[in-house]
């Protein structure tokens, strides 16, 4: 059992519809410390989160009344900082790939480990506990950017002279980073740690999955910066002016092998980034 300290308990909204695997989760998550709050259909979850003051949310997708990735895009439009939990019996590709796109912090097949719930519910909250800062609590200016490129922390929007695209919560905090020292090279392990804030798992994908839609969002306001892969170690964003690379850089391997050997290296866990 992974046990949290029961002064500040955090409070964690379960939103299940199955009332045995409700009443299981909620018994184990208060022993192990948290206060919990159950709700058993979509939209009561939904209302629930936006109306009280909760630290995760732990979100089934088939839920009656509104379906959970539903009731979770509209968390995370309205508390964008709200981690969420996607807890669910599907676990096709596609189904994960959703999650991650609209900025779930994590995903979990049914039947799972309680313990590795119960320590990835711990590893999410604790936070800066571990010496890890929030990208997205840092103070500094709203704009930041490179070249042409600003991206707008108000907003949460990239912006260029060709255009502007949105951010989803992930995307935001991963080129927030990625901007802090263009062209320094950013292994996968700290990535995840600093915007996911717990450990790396080697068999992550949700990394892979906002890298894909970050720099398709770059392409797309034609950006003069190239987020670039160094297959094996991590990533960097760097600005044309120091050059122009094609979005990989590995001896001997182009952009286009580079990312098709990280898809195909990658696979799904419940462990997601």
């Amino acid at each position: 059992m992974v046990e949290v300290s029961k002064d500040g308990a955090k409070r964690i909204l379960l939103v299940e519809d199955d009332p045995t695997i409700s009443d299981l989760l909620a018994y184990n998550l208060r022993r192990a410390g948290y206060e919990v709050i159950q709700e058993h259909n979509g939209r009561a979850g939904l209302e629930t989160a936006l109306r009280q003051d909760v630290d995760l949310v732990l979100m089934d997708l088939m839920l009656p009344g509104l379906d959970g990735m539903t009731a979770s895009r509209e968390i995370i439009r309205r508390k964008p900082t709200l981690p969420i939990i996607m807890v669910t019996a599907r676990g096709e590709r596609e189904t994960m790939l959703e999650g991650f796109g609209l900025g779930a912090d994590d995903y979990v097949t049914k039947p799972f480990d309680l313990e590795l719930l119960l320590a990835r519910i711990q590893a999410r909250l604790r936070r800066s506990a571990a010496g890890i800062p929030l990208i997205s609590d840092s103070e500094g200016p709203r704009l930041l950017g490179t070249g042409h490129l600003v991206l707008d922390r108000d907003a949460r929007a990239i912006r260029t002279p060709h255009g502007e695209a949105a951010l989803n919560p992930k995307e935001y905090e991963l080129l927030e980073l990625l901007l802090s020292r263009p062209g320094h090279l950013f292994s996968r392990e700290e990535i995840v740690e600093r915007v996911w804030h717990h450990r790396y798992l080697p068999t992550s994908r949700s990394l892979d999955v906002h890298v894909r839609r970050l720099r398709s969002k770059l392409e797309q306001v034609r950006a003069d910066a190239s987020l670039q892969t160094v297959r094996g170690v991590g990533y960097r964003l760097e600005p044309f002016e120091q050059g122009r690379g094609s979005g990989t850089t590995s001896p001997g391997a182009s952009a286009s092998s580079a990312d098709a050997t990280s898809s195909a290296g990658a696979t799904s866990s419940a462990g997601s980034a």
